[in-house]
């Protein structure tokens, strides 16, 4: 009797949770009615990858991908961000990437009554994937987030399976800054590093993260070719403008500018678009002449 009184409260227990779990599922999901201000072009990627842009009224200006985005009302740039751009679009939430705005700023936005919600910025394909369960969760979109998930995995494991396209291995640094106090390259750790690596490219640098090398250094180790940002090499005046700069003079490939230019997003960001991002390393890498 009494094995039989546990079993059955083992099941209502059980019972209680899975309906207490659907409850809070459907509880904390975006009403189809909100007004969704985006900020952090990772995030808005994600968001507009789950199809939900009709929810959202306005983005940061770091919310360049997909194209499309690039029509909706923009707030400012999330690192700066003030809360007068926000109210100004009448948001019911606000969806901010790790970064964004000033512990004031959001505080002040949310006294005006507007839910703010804060999402940790993926540096890794892990996080990405978990960016995604955790948006689509709140999205209500869970089987969209499902088939997301899947799509990028399958993806990646096929760059994982291919072989090298040629016998040596081309060698890629990535430059996020040239200044006289040394160029700052990407290493290990970093968005670049992981598309190089599926990309089968050597980094030309083993250190973590971003950090300055000296031209000395850039002098003993050549690369094959350079890698940038889109928005640093239009600061520095176009491809031909960077790959002159005196700190790269002793780069062969800054020398015959070899450099691929990519969108920022993609190139420091991880996005949903990373399959993208490596097809066009391994097109540079493989089938220029470098």
């Amino acid at each position: 009797m009494k094995s039989v009184q546990l079993g059955y409260m083992s099941r209502v227990i059980s019972l209680y949770f899975s309906l207490s779990l659907f409850a809070f599922a459907h509880a904390s999901s975006l009403p189809q009615d909100a007004r969704l201000v985006v900020t952090g072009g990772t995030l808005t990627d994600v968001v507009f990858a789950l199809g939900a842009e009709a929810r959202v009224v306005a983005v940061d200006s770091s919310s360049l991908s997909p194209a499309r985005a690039q029509q909706k009302p923009v707030v400012g740039y999330y690192r700066e961000l003030a809360a007068e751009g926000v109210l100004s679009v009448q948001p019911t939430h606000v969806w901010a990437l790790a970064g964004t705005g000033s512990k004031q700023t959001l505080r002040q936005i949310e006294r005006a009554g507007v839910q703010v919600e804060h999402f940790a910025k993926p540096e890794s394909v892990a996080d990405l994937l978990q960016l995604i369960t955790h948006v689509s969760g709140r999205l209500n979109a869970s089987e969209q987030g499902h088939a997301l998930r899947a799509e990028i995995e399958h993806q990646l494991e096929r760059f994982n399976a291919q072989q090298p396209p040629a016998d040596s291995t081309p060698r890629g640094l990535f430059i996020l800054q040239a200044s006289e106090r040394g160029v700052v390259t990407a290493g290990t750790d970093t968005v670049p590093d992981l598309l190089f690596g599926y990309a089968h490219v050597d980094n030309l640098v083993a250190h973590q993260g971003y950090k300055a090398v000296s031209r000395e250094y850039l002098a003993l180790h050549q690369a094959d070719f350079l890698m940038a940002p889109q928005h640093v090499v239009d600061a520095a005046g176009g491809p031909e403008a960077f790959c002159a700069q005196p700190t790269l003079r002793l780069v062969t490939a800054a020398q015959e500018c070899r450099l691929l230019v990519m969108d920022s997003l993609l190139a420091l960001g991880m996005t949903t678009q990373v399959a993208t991002a490596i097809q066009q390393v391994i097109q540079y890498a493989y089938q220029h002449d470098v």
